[in-house]
C-alpha cells in the first residue's frame, strides 16, 4: 500500500463531496422544521466518511473537526437541534475549515482548528452548558496505540437505537492488503452497516530494523445493531478480534472527567482534553529529573501531546538538556507533540547554547512554543 496514493485518493474523494456542501447546508437551513431526511443524512455521512478516512491515515486534526461536525449533524437529523441560521453558520465555518485542511493536507496537522471546535462544542451541548464545559470522556485502551478518548455525547449517539459497541482489530497487511482489499473499501462497508465511533492505526507495532513487525494493527470502535456472530462474518475477522466492548479486558471503559492530575514525585502532571502539562520547579535535581522522565513516558502513552512549563527553572545541568532532546525524538517518533509554554529562560538558553545543544550558531531552540 502506497500511503501517498491513499492520501491522494482521500483528498480527491473529499473534494468531490465538499464542493456541494454549502448549497446543501443552505437548503437545510431554508427547510427549517420541514427537513428532507435524505439531505441531512447525506451531509452527516460526508462528515462521518471523512472522519473514518482521516483516522485511518493518522490525520488527527481533520478527524477531530469532522467528528465535531458529525455530532452536530446527528443532533439535527435526530431533531435534537433545529438548523437555525446560527447553527448552519457554525457548520459552514466548520466545513470551510475542513476544506482548507484537506486542500493543505500535508500541513493539516499544524493548522489550528480551535475556533471551529469551540463553536461546534457550544451548540452541541443539549442542556445549554458553557462552551468551556469539560464533557465526560470514555477512554478505551488499545494495544500500543494508546487510547481512544470518546466524549459522552458521541458515545450516547453511537449507542442510540439499540446499537452495541465493538472493538474490531484489523491487520492492514494481512486482513486488508493481503486479501486484495483497500482500506477505504472496508471503511465504506462499516459505514453502510453501522457507525465508526473512532479508528486508529498502530504504526508503533511496525517496530524498527532491530525488531521488525509483520503487522500493522488497525483498531475500529464500531457501533451496530448486529449481534457479534454476524459482525464477524460481515468484517471477515475471527471472533477473537471482534469483541463486544463489555468483554474486552484491554479496552475497558473508564468514565472519568476529561481533566485529571497525576503525581510523579515532586512533579504534577495535569491532563486536559488529551493534552498534558508539566510545571517544572526552580531547580532540576537528579530526583526531579527521574520524576520528569516518568511523567514524559506517561504523556507519551496517554496524551496527544505534552507542554513543559519551565519558566520557573533557574538551575539545571547538562542531563536536563539531554533528556529534553531524547524526549523530543521519542515524541516525534510516535507522532506526539512536545512543546514549551514559554521560551527557555535567558540564562538557561545561554548555557544550553554554550554546551552545544542549540547547534553551532545557537539559533535553534530545545522545544517549539505551544
Amino acid at each position: 500500500m502506497d500511503i501517498s496514493e491513499l492520501i491522494h485518493s482521500f483528498v480527491e474523494d473529499c473534494r468531490e463531496h465538499l464542493d456541494s456542501i454549502e448549497s446543501s447546508l443552505m437548503d437545510i437551513e431554508a427547510a427549517g422544521d420541514h427537513q428532507n431526511p435524505e439531505l441531512v443524512n447525506s451531509v452527516f455521512r460526508l462528515a462521518h466518511s471523512i472522519k473514518g478516512g482521516a483516522g485511518m491515515l493518522g490525520l488527527d486534526n481533520i478527524k477531530t473537526l469532522a467528528h465535531k461536525l458529525e455530532n452536530v449533524l446527528h443532533m439535527v437529523r435526530s431533531n435534537e437541534l433545529k438548523p437555525t441560521h446560527t447553527v448552519v453558520d457554525v457548520l459552514l465555518k466548520g466545513f470551510d475549515r475542513l476544506t482548507f485542511l484537506v486542500d493543505n493536507i500535508h500541513e493539516s496537522e499544524t493548522l489550528s482548528i480551535d475556533a471551529q471546535v469551540a463553536q461546534l462544542l457550544t451548540i452541541s451541548h443539549p442542556d445549554g452548558e458553557a462552551a468551556d464545559a469539560k464533557p465526560t470522556q470514555a477512554q478505551f485502551e488499545v494495544g500500543n496505540a494508546g487510547i481512544f478518548s470518546v466524549d459522552a455525547i458521541s458515545l450516547e449517539q453511537a449507542k442510540g437505537g439499540g446499537n452495541e459497541l465493538y472493538l474490531l482489530e484489523f491487520d492492514l497487511i494481512h486482513d486488508i492488503h493481503g486479501k486484495g482489499r483497500m482500506p477505504f473499501e472496508v471503511l465504506k462497508m462499516l459505514m453502510d452497516t453501522g457507525r465508526i465511533v473512532d479508528c486508529k492505526v498502530d504504526f508503533a507495532a511496525v517496530g524498527d530494523l532491530d525488531a521488525f513487525g509483520n503487522s500493522i494493527p488497525f483498531y475500529v470502535l464500531f457501533a451496530t445493531i448486529l449481534e457479534p456472530k454476524y459482525v464477524s462474518g460481515l468484517v471477515k475477522l475471527p471472533d477473537d478480534r471482534v469483541r463486544h466492548i463489555d468483554n474486552v479486558p484491554h479496552a475497558v471503559v473508564v468514565l472519568e472527567p476529561s481533566s485529571e492530575r497525576k503525581e510523579f514525585g515532586a512533579l504534577s502532571f495535569c491532563v486536559a482534553e488529551g493534552m498534558g502539562v508539566v510545571q517544572l520547579p526552580e531547580e532540576i535535581t537528579a530526583p526531579i529529573l527521574d520524576n520528569l522522565r516518568d511523567a514524559l513516558l506517561f504523556g507519551l502513552e496517554r496524551c496527544a501531546g505534552v507542554v513543559l512549563d519551565w519558566r520557573a527553572v533557574s538551575r539545571c545541568d547538562v542531563f536536563f538538556y539531554q533528556m529534553i532532546l531524547a524526549a523530543r525524538r521519542s515524541y516525534a517518533d510516535r507522532s506526539r507533540s512536545l512543546c514549551a509554554a514559554a521560551p527557555l529562560p535567558q540564562e538557561l538558553h545561554h548555557a544550553c547554547q554554550l554546551q552545544g545543544f542549540l547547534g553551532p550558531e545557537g539559533s535553534g531552540s530545545l522545544l517549539p512554543l505551544a
